[in-house]
């Protein structure tokens, strides 16, 4: 059997668009639910964080090698903070991992923790980035601190 040029190409472009399928598949089938929220202190006094304890389940046996996630966290349509991760690899089942959006004390610091201190704690949105191999995929969701675990104690730590 005799193969040209054109049909290699073929078969390899082919091999590569199922390849990112595949990888797009995964990415869209891990699955990132809040499962507790905590309000600190950073380093300094005007240094607050919001805390978001994600679960992450893998249902494949295969392991992802991400390049990071990162995100906004926001009230409404207002930009309350921002996250940014390393590397890291998502292994097969369940395993926790931890989102600290630093809030951005000259904008909407002060607001948020007054609310804290008056128990009165808003439904925060994440717009997350998922950055795989070679491509990104975009996820929103909303975390209502009244319905999951909640530390509403600024701490210094």
């Amino acid at each position: 059997m005799k193969f040209n040029l054109k049909t290699i190409l073929a078969w390899g472009g082919a091999f590569v668009a199922y390849r990112l399928y595949k990888l797009y598949e995964l990415g869209e089938n891990v699955i990132y639910k809040p499962v507790g929220v905590s309000f600190t202190r950073g380093k300094s006094i005007n240094d607050f964080v919001v805390r978001v304890k994600m679960e992450l389940l893998n249902p494949t046996k295969t392991t992802l090698q991400m390049r990071g996630i990162d995100g906004k966290l926001k009230i409404k349509d207002q930009v309350i903070g921002t996250f940014a991760s390393a590397p890291f690899t998502i292994k097969s089942g369940i395993s926790y991992f931890f989102l600290d959006f630093k809030v951005l004390p000259n904008t909407t610091g002060v607001q948020i923790i007054t609310a804290i201190l008056k128990k009165q704690v808003p439904v925060f949105i994440v717009d997350m980035n998922k950055r795989l191999p070679y491509f990104s995929i975009n996820e929103v969701f909303a975390i209502n601190p009244n319905t999951i675990e909640t530390s509403k104690d600024v701490m210094v730590k």
